[in-house]
């Protein structure tokens, strides 16, 4: 397994700040209601989660169910939910209760505490050391033997960034990485046929596609709200962020210079906005003016409902290959949790991970499978977008693994660190400091 800390967001270049919120609320992009019409009432506490015990089997029986897809992505998240209540014939009812990522990290410590809690969650791999570390959470190694699910099915490394310790303590609901979109007219316009395999390619399109007269820029690098695309380049590049013990940093390399200075070169170049945001991106990309992104899945209804002719590519290689930040929404079973429940839930989990649940997520949002079986489907393949995003299984790396600090050092280091360096400070500086930064939070832990 890769040790890796990542940065960011799942929103890329989106607007979230923080990984473990962008993991669920970014990926549901739509931001509609989370109010539950049948059997996912969004305005249950989820302090009533014992349901009706009956057996240790899980039939019979009622469980709460809380997770974060505030946006359209909870439409299909609740009517999947609805259907298996209708469906299954063991007499389980899952409850669903969807609130911010926020208010589910509030409410989720004193409901363990008090024994409260849901019987199943959904959070980002990250949270994965926060809670387990504390043993707030359940190992789930039987899982596979217990609901007779084929873990050979499941992309390994999307098992891996849910396991710690040798225990398997998440099981996969959903993954993805970042992706580089292009506008094919302003490719056509620059006489380039087709999407760069490099960064460096990357950087030469750009000075190509750019013009200021029209006020095109040819690539788009954000500096704040997920920054993922600068770790997978670290990555890419032979550099690391993190010891593969997680015990020190390693930002602070040659390799590691080099990937700032270009970054810093290209961010002066006038190819790119200096100090976008997300959202800037989003817009230029809407309004033909951006040539060139680095995003996630979530940016291909957008750019349809603009009528923008776009491409989309695997996330461009390095001097050491191709690497791509994974970040991975994930079930999971808070500690105390009733064998009963716990049976119940392991069996909704089953559901979710068979080939044609995964297949119905993937084809109504978008998001790549993680399940082979999705991945080689003839639909899945025929669709343009999926068949790009499915890519990840050949590149993707999971993030902060047993790092309980990786959220802070996400939000405090790694921001601050690309914002610095494309703004013109010195790189070799900026790398020094944040990787000492870096250490403290490492040894405070």
């Amino acid at each position: 397994m890769v040790s890796v800390l990542s940065v960011g967001a799942l929103a890329a270049c989106g607007n979230t700040a923080s990984p473990i919120a962008a993991s669920q609320d970014a990926s549901a992009s739509g931001g509609s209601s989370a109010a539950s019409e049948t059997g996912t009432d969004a305005s249950a506490s989820g302090t009533e989660a014992s349901g009706q015990s009956a057996s240790a089997d899980g039939k019979g029986v009622t469980i709460q169910f809380w997770n974060s897809f505030t946006g359209s992505d909870g439409d299909i998240l609740r009517s999947i939910v609805d259907q298996y209540n209708k469906e299954n014939t063991d007499g389980i009812t899952v409850n669903m209760d969807i609130m911010p990522a926020e208010t589910l990290s509030e409410k989720l410590a004193p409901a363990i505490t008090t024994g409260t809690a849901p019987a199943l969650l959904i959070q980002g791999n990250m949270d994965m050391a926060l809670y387990a570390g504390e043993g707030n959470i359940e190992p789930m190694d039987d899982f596979f033997d217990a609901t007779g699910t084929d873990q050979s099915d499941f992309t390994q490394s999307a098992l891996d960034g849910l396991s710690m310790d040798g225990h398997q303590y998440m099981i996969p609901m959903q993954w993805f990485t970042q992706y580089l979109y292009y506008n094919k007219d302003l490719f056509k316009a620059a006489g380039i046929e087709k999407a760069p395999d490099t960064w460096d390619e990357m950087a030469e399109d750009a000075a190509k596609i750019t013009n200021p007269d029209k006020k095109v820029y040819g690539a788009g690098f954000c500096v704040s709200g997920g920054v993922t695309w600068m770790d997978s380049m670290i990555l890419a590049n032979g550099g690391k962020i993190l010891s593969d013990d997680n015990t020190k940093s390693e930002l602070n390399s040659d390799a590691n210079l080099k990937t700032m200075q270009c970054i810093q070169k290209v961010a002066n170049s006038g190819d790119t906005p200096k100090g976008a945001t997300g959202a800037d991106l989003d817009n230029l990309m809407m309004a033909n003016q951006l040539g060139m992104v680095v995003n996630g899945p979530w940016m291909v209804n957008g750019l349809k409902e603009n009528d923008i002719n776009f491409g989309v590519a695997p996330i461009p290689q390095g001097t050491s290959g191709r690497v791509g930040i994974a970040e991975i929404s994930a079930f999971s079973i808070p500690k105390g949790t009733p064998e009963d429940q716990k049976a119940a839930a392991y069996k909704f989990i089953a559901y979710w991970n068979t080939t044609a649940t995964c297949k119905e997520w993937s084809m109504q949002n978008g998001f790549p499978p993680y399940l082979k079986s999705v991945a080689a489907d003839s639909e899945v393949q025929a669709n343009e977008y999926v068949k790009a995003f499915s890519a990840i299984n050949d590149y993707g790396v999971a993030f902060g693994t047993g790092v309980k600090s990786a959220s802070s050092i996400n939000a405090d280091v790694m921001f601050p660190l690309v914002e610095n360096v494309m703004a013109g400070n010195d790189p070799q500086t900026e790398l020094k400091a944040a990787s000492d930064k870096i250490d403290q939070m490492l040894a405070a832990k």
